[in-house]
C-alpha cells in the first residue's frame, strides 16, 4: 500500500506540474527592447563617441497603479504616470550599454524617487521614460548621469488604446515619428534620435516558471526513492 500511495503522490505531482506548464500565466512583466547609434555628444566626454551603437532594455509591471493623480488632483484618462512609489513598483530592470559604457539596475529598489514611466494618450500617443540612480551610472564629464528616453506618435497615432503601460507586441521603430534616447550627465548630453529597433515582449510570471522548473528536479528524486523502497504487505 506505502508503495501504491508513493506512485499516487508522483502522478498527482507529474499532473500539477504538466497543468502549470500547459496554461500560460497572465503575464504582468513587459520588456521594451530599444537599440540605435548615438547621434550627438555635447557632453565633452569621450567615452561615447559619435557613431557608438547603443542598446537599452527596460522591464516594467503592468499591474503597476496609475499615478497620475498626484499631479493632476483627479484621475486623467490621458496620462499615465508610472513609479516605484507604491506596489507593485513599475520599474523592475534597466540595462543600458553604448560601447563600454554600461549600467544594470537588476531590482526595483535600484531606481531613484525621480524614475518613472509615463503614457501620454491623447492627439499625441507619447512614452517618456526616466531612470535616476545616480551611485549606480558610471560618471560621465566628471558628475553624475540620469537616462531619459521620449517615444513620440503623431501622425501614426493612436497607437495606444487607453494611458496604460503598453503592451502591443506589434510596436517598432516605425510606430513613432520622433524618437530621443539620452544620457544626461553632468555636462551636456549624448543623445540619439536613430533608431536600430524597438520592440515589447511580454514576460512569463516567473513564479509559474520556477515552480515548473523544481518540480521537475524533484520528481526523478522522488522515483528514485519510491522504486528502492521495498513494497511492504
Amino acid at each position: 500500500m506505502a508503495m501504491t500511495t508513493r506512485s499516487l503522490n508522483l502522478a498527482l505531482l507529474s499532473f500539477t506540474l504538466l497543468a502549470l506548464g500547459a496554461t500560460p500565466a497572465r503575464a504582468t512583466l513587459f520588456s521594451l527592447a530599444v537599440s540605435g547609434t548615438i547621434t550627438s555628444n555635447s557632453s565633452g566626454d569621450s567615452t561615447i563617441p559619435i557613431g557608438t551603437p547603443w542598446s537599452f532594455e527596460l522591464t516594467y509591471d503592468t499591474a503597476a497603479p496609475d499615478l497620475d493623480f498626484e499631479l493632476t488632483t483627479s484621475p486623467d484618462p490621458t496620462f499615465g504616470r508610472f513609479k516605484n512609489t507604491s506596489a507593485p513598483p513599475a520599474l523592475t530592470f534597466f540595462h543600458y550599454q553604448a560601447g563600454s559604457y554600461e549600467v544594470t539596475l537588476d531590482d526595483p529598489a535600484d531606481f531613484g524617487t525621480f524614475s518613472n514611466m509615463i503614457i501620454t494618450f491623447t492627439s499625441v500617443n507619447a512614452i517618456d521614460i526616466n531612470i535616476d540612480a545616480p551611485t549606480l551610472f558610471p560618471q560621465l564629464a566628471g558628475g553624475p548621469v540620469s537616462f531619459h528616453a521620449d517615444f513620440n506618435a503623431f501622425s501614426t497615432a493612436p497607437i495606444f488604446t487607453s494611458d496604460a503601460l503598453p503592451t502591443n507586441t506589434a510596436l517598432g521603430p516605425e510606430s513613432f515619428d520622433q524618437s530621443t534616447v539620452t544620457l544626461l550627465p553632468a555636462a551636456g548630453v549624448v543623445s540619439s534620435n536613430s533608431l536600430t529597433s524597438l520592440s515589447i515582449t511580454p514576460i512569463p510570471e516567473p513564479s509559474t516558471a520556477a515552480l515548473v522548473a523544481v518540480g521537475l528536479l524533484v520528481l526523478p528524486v522522488l522515483a528514485r526513492r519510491a522504486t528502492r523502497r521495498p513494497a511492504h504487505s
